[in-house]
Order: structure tokens, then sequence, then C-alpha cells
């Protein structure tokens, strides 16, 4: 565009289509009075995956929109069920689409592969959800160890003398070795909220070593280079990794045959797919895993019967994440990593996909 009487011409907004959650962090903050400043915003309110698609399609109303922002509590609200990153929706993204911002420390609800050879940069939020979730696998591990789920049920159900049962069993977690997968913003904090809550030795798994992490626990950290290996000498395994190919089922029948005649707690703050349920509820049978806290599941919504039915383990409905903390946090990165894309510096965006666009 030329100038105007001496004056650089303003460029055109960027159009962004905003999906969003009914449960997202307060609307009134400097980041959501930006975005309305800086982008055209169209918001999302397609009912059905094929409506999206048929929006993008050229001539519709979203085909030529330069960014998608999907923020706020992505299990909540109407598009909850709504794959957009992944399978059919792709193929029909326009060329100007260039970017999304999606809420979220995984981003394994996005066909990232798919993405990058289309050339739009993928963005998540991570380190915005990180106090919460190591706060619920706190509760879940020292659940596994004190059963206060059954003891709950036998007080609501006036089962008083039935809650002597847990005594016997119950043990306390000090001193116990907590495995924990994956070391990144949760898996850290958990490690350092066990060893300095529970007064657990801290044992992990990651694909490199973090001596960062060792230096600031009371007793340091042990590194295992395989889970097996940590599998053999954990008492607790705790999963705070991303769920891939390569992970799915790492919980499975062959490693948890591992524990033989030792006795193990699995908690689970990460992804559902991690653990082969069925697997696990063998384990359970046999009694070598002896508590289980799952704030995920495998076929989310749905929870397996066997484990909603047997009240010496904790459930939770994928609620670790909920916290108005949370929310704005969401919020505030994804907007921002928004308008450094378009505006600022992109080295500053925390892209999923850098090196592959």
């Amino acid at each position: 565009m030329a100038e105007v009487n001496g004056v650089p011409p303003t460029p055109e907004k960027p159009t962004v289509l905003l999906v969003l959650s009914p449960v997202h962090g307060d609307s009134d903050t400097p980041e959501w009075k930006r975005l309305y400043e800086r982008f055209n915003v169209i918001q999302y309110d397609c009912k059905t995956i094929d409506e999206f698609c048929e929006r993008l399609k050229p001539g519709g109303p979203y085909s030529k929109i330069n960014a998608i922002l999907r923020t706020g509590w992505l299990k909540a609200g109407p598009f909850a069920d709504q794959q957009l990153f992944r399978g059919q929706p792709v193929e029909f993204f326009p060329p100007s689409l260039k970017f999304i911002a999606c809420t979220g420390h995984g981003y394994d609800a996005a066909d990232i592969d798919a993405l990058s050879e289309k050339g739009i940069a993928y963005a998540n939020t991570p380190d915005t959800c990180t106090e919460p979730v190591a706060n619920t696998a706190l509760h879940l591990i020292l659940n596994t160890y004190r059963y206060f789920t059954l003891a709950e049920h036998y007080t609501r159900t006036d089962q008083w003398m039935g809650s002597r049962e847990i005594g016997p069993v119950a043990i306390e977690p000090a001193g116990q070795v907590l495995g924990v997968v994956g070391l990144g913003d949760i898996g850290v904090a958990i490690a350092r909220k066990a060893a300095y809550a529970l007064d657990m030795k801290i044992h992990y798994h990651n694909r490199n070593p973090r001596p960062d992490l060792e230096a600031k626990l009371p007793e340091g950290a042990t590194f295992h280079s395989s889970l097996e290996s940590l599998m053999d000498v954990a008492d607790c395994i705790c999963l705070a990794c991303p769920l891939t190919e390569a992970t799915r089922h790492m919980i499975s029948g062959p490693l948890l045959a591992r524990v033989k005649d030792r006795q193990i707690r699995i908690v689970n703050i990460a992804r559902g797919g991690l653990i082969d349920e069925d697997a696990l509820l063998d384990a359970m049978d046999k009694g070598q895993v002896v508590g289980v806290g799952l704030d995920v599941h495998a076929n989310e919504p749905g929870v397996n019967p066997r484990l909603r039915d047997n009240y010496r383990t904790t459930l939770l409905p994928h609620i670790g994440v909920a916290s108005r903390t949370t929310w704005n946090n969401f919020d505030r990165v994804n907007i921002t990593n928004l308008d450094e894309f378009f505006f600022g510096d992109r080295d500053r965006v925390t892209l999923v996909n850098r090196t592959r666009i």
C-alpha cells in the first residue's frame, strides 16, 4: 500500500477465529483488550466438524482467517468433543491460515505433522497449569497410600466399622520411592512437592538426566534411562509425560509383570492412553498394584466400570487443571503468543513445531 499525504499505511488487521470455552479467564484483562484492538475477531459457533469444514471452504466465512485461537478449558462447553486441529478439518485449512494458538501443556489433540506440512505454526501453553496439576498429583499419591477415598465412601454410607479395614493396609509414603515419568514443568513440581511434603525419595525416567532438578531436592534424585529400570525400584509411579505413539500404553502387562511379588501404586495426571487399563486391572486383581489414583482415563468422558466401582482407587474427572488461576494463565499465554506471532518477536512464541515450518 502507498503512503497517503506522507503517512504510512496501516496494515490490515489479521483475522482470528476465536474458539472460546465458556470456562475461561477474566475477560477484562489487558490481553483481551489488546486482542480486540489488534485483530478482527470471528467467534466460532459451529455445531459440528462438518459445519466447520464447510465454512473453511473457498468463499466461506472462515476461508480467509489468518489464525485460530482456542482458549479456556478444552474439556468444557459445546465444543469440548470437537477435534479441530486433526483429521478432516486440516484438509480444508485455507492458505491464509498461518498460526494456531491452543490451550494445554500437551499437544496430542493436534496433528503436528499435518499442520507443519501446510506451514501452519502451532503453539501450546506450557507451564500454565503446573501448580494445580502438581497439587492434584500430590493428592492422588497420598490417597494411594492412605485410601482416603475408601474411608470417605464408608463414612458417607454409614459403614463406620468397615473403615477399620483400612488401618492394616494403609502406610505412609515417607521414605517410599516415587518414580516420576516425564520431567517437564509438571513432573518437576510433583517431584519437589512429594520430596518436601511427603518425604519421598525421588527417582525419575526422562529423555535426559536433570542434574538441575537433582540438586534442588533434599536428597537429590536418581535418573533411570529406561522405564523398566524405574519400575524395578519404584514404590509409586506417577505419569507426567506427553501421550505419543511411543508412550501409548507405556504401563502395560509386560511392564507390570516386573513387579512380581512386590506391590506398587500408579498415579496418572497426564493422559489416559498412557495406561493399558486392562493390564492395570489384571495387576490389581493379582495384588501387584495396591493403589491407583487417576485424573485421566482411557475413554474419557467414560470411566472403566471396574475402576469406578472400586473405592480403593481415587478417580477424578480430568479436573487437575481446573483452577481460575489456570484459566487466566491459559488466556494470557495464548493471546500473548498470537500477538507476538503477528506483531512482535516470534522467538518468544511457545511454538511446538518451530523447527518444521
